[in-house]
């Protein structure tokens, strides 16, 4: 793995710069509504972004979407970054720090320890954890450079089992993408304590806050995209490939997966397509359909670029479909005449029950369209105990059940608000 700073070589700056850069990320930051209480404010003015990332220059420091990759690993992939800050400052007001919590952070580069430090204050107590001895050593150095080591304990080890001798904790916050809430989380988190992470579900990955409502239950609110480096240890993700053709593969956790044989050759098929009649502008999200999709059984997601399929997929390398023993359908996205700059969202079926499978997929589409195209996206139901039962998506350690019967986005950003671009 490689890193490229200490907190040994930290750059001297002008004052003066940094603080216009800070006072313009803060105006930012509160323009788009990721920045909201006057205590979270208080911490990213108290906290020298700068001093945990010395390798960077200012303004991308301090630019707030930017993500600071700190470390990789030998194939080049990121292990460690700091997350950009409208992130770092979102899944703080989520988490609704109060002076005094117990806290445990994971993943730890240091800055967003210190953030959460300066909320919980002197009576609190933060500890940060990260699986590399590296990383946890550069943010000792950072946190003792900032005056916060004697607030913070960094400390190494693998989050699958959190951290027990610290608790219980108050609040649990991850900040890498996880697939899977361990045991050792709820455990450890008090009755009504908030669990804030990136949670991916079958690989659509929200910010997802959950909250502890006695023994191993927990009720989450999903919210924003974002990106996140992903766990590692016992708990990195471990999805299932299936090979489909050339380079296209479904990688699903799906229990069970196709069988090996299945789905190879079945674009040579030929293809049925059903239109759903719902259309999208150009630069529409469609972040709570791709949603709505993973509580089909038989949901995963496809590989590979549009000059790999037949018909060309409505996103690249990770395309929605859904699997029915020897047959695959999927989501294509062809532009319409009118209105311009308008997409229509088609399903197109391959296999034995192609026909059956596009239109329960174009289905699928329409009833999202009447119901949740403009919500906020499902609340879910965490606890290992939940009887299985369609819509139930199972993990390692727990089972999933999205209720889709949120109205309101309790924190909706407005990029649109951001007019620097």
């Amino acid at each position: 793995m490689t890193t490229s700073e200490t907190a040994d070589t930290a750059p001297d700056h002008d004052p003066a710069v940094i603080e216009a850069l800070l006072e313009a990320a803060v105006t930012r930051l509160r323009t788009v509504g990721a920045l909201r209480s006057e205590e979270v404010e208080r911490a990213v003015r108290a906290v020298p972004r700068h001093a945990f990332a010395p390798e960077f220059p200012l303004e991308e420091v301090y630019d707030p979407r930017a993500v600071l990759i700190t470390r990789r690993a030998e194939g080049g992939g990121a292990t460690s970054s700091v997350s950009a800050i409208w992130v770092q400052t979102l899944m703080l007001e989520r988490a609704r720090l109060e002076p005094g919590m117990r806290v445990l952070e994971v993943g730890g580069g240091g800055y967003n320890a210190a953030l959460i430090a300066e909320v919980v204050g002197p009576t609190g107590t933060v500890v940060s954890m990260d699986i590399d001895p590296v990383v946890t050593e550069r943010a000792r150095g950072f946190l003792a450079r900032t005056g916060h080591s004697d607030r913070v304990e960094a400390v190494v080890g693998d989050a699958e089992h959190g951290h027990p001798a610290g608790a219980p904790f108050d609040r649990i916050i991850v900040t890498v993408a996880a697939t899977d809430l361990p045991p050792a989380w709820t455990g450890q988190l008090v009755d009504g304590g908030r669990l804030v992470l990136p949670l991916g579900v079958r690989g659509h990955q929200r910010i997802t806050v959950f909250t502890k409502q006695g023994g191993d239950l927990l009720v989450g609110e999903t919210g924003n995209h974002a990106g996140f480096v992903p766990m590692q240890g016992a708990g990195a993700p471990a999805p299932r490939m299936v090979p489909v053709t050339g380079a296209v593969e479904l990688v699903t956790d799906a229990d069970p997966v196709p069988a090996p044989k299945a789905l190879p050759g079945v674009f040579a098929l030929s293809a049925h397509q059903v239109r759903s009649g719902v259309r999208i502008g150009g630069m529409e999200p469609f972040s709570t359909l791709q949603m709505w999709m993973t509580g089909l059984s038989g949901f995963g997601l496809l590989t590979g670029t549009a000059e790999d399929f037949v018909h060309r997929p409505m996103v690249p390398n990770a395309i929605p479909a859904v699997w029915d023993g020897a047959t695959l359908a999927y989501l294509l996205l062809p532009k319409v005449p009118d209105p311009a700059e308008a997409y229509e969202y088609v399903a197109c079926g391959h296999g034995p029950r192609a026909e059956e499978t596009a239109a329960a997929l174009a289905e699928h589409v329409r009833v999202w369209d009447r119901e949740h195209r403009n919500g906020p996206g499902p609340r879910f139901l965490a606890h290992p105990d939940l009887p299985g039962a369609d819509g139930v998506i199972r993990t390692r350690h727990t089972r999933l059940l999205a209720l889709w019967d949120r109205t309101e986005h309790d924190h909706a950003l407005d990029w649109k608000a951001d007019t620097r671009e």
